[in-house]
């Protein structure tokens, strides 16, 4: 929940940001604001617990260990860059964005896609975050944990 409801309100203002625009749309301005802040905040939210899950999180592998790093800094990037729109929004709530903040948000939301798609990979392909106890006996060898011990 708190990965996915970032991604979501982000993705979402973005794209209601550009509908409002192509029709013209001020009075949805309101809206579009909110969701980026609200997105934003929630972000520093799953950031937080992201980089707990960097250090707690199971055994997984090499491959996966490396690319959190990607997942990390890609995603860093995009709050931060989302994080002007929303400012921006905050200060004038019922005025659509200027064009920087808003192509800052563009930006952000293909970071934010990129770097959320990592995460799933690292996830789903990786196997970071799954109980080893969970996996097929054949898949737990070579893993790497942040926890005592070290490499498996």
């Amino acid at each position: 929940m708190l990965v996915h409801f970032p991604i979501v309100l982000l993705l979402s203002g973005v794209g209601l940001d550009l509908y409002a625009r192509y029709r013209g749309r001020a009075d949805l301005a309101w809206v579009v604001n909110g969701l980026l802040v609200a997105g934003v905040l929630t972000g520093a939210l799953a950031a937080g617990t992201g980089l707990l899950a960097f250090f707690l999180v199971p055994a997984h592998t090499g491959e996966a260990h490396r690319l959190m790093y990607w997942h990390l800094g890609v995603q860093v990037a995009a709050l931060a860059l989302f994080a002007w729109p929303a400012w921006v929004g905050w200060q004038n709530w019922l005025r659509p964005l200027p064009r920087g903040p808003r192509v800052a948000g563009w930006v952000a939301a293909i970071l934010l896609t990129v770097g959320s798609g990592l995460g799933g990979y690292i996830v789903y392909h990786g196997g970071a975050g799954v109980q080893p106890a969970l996996l097929h006996p054949g898949i737990g060898g070579g893993g790497h944990s942040h926890q005592a011990g070290g490499e498996r």
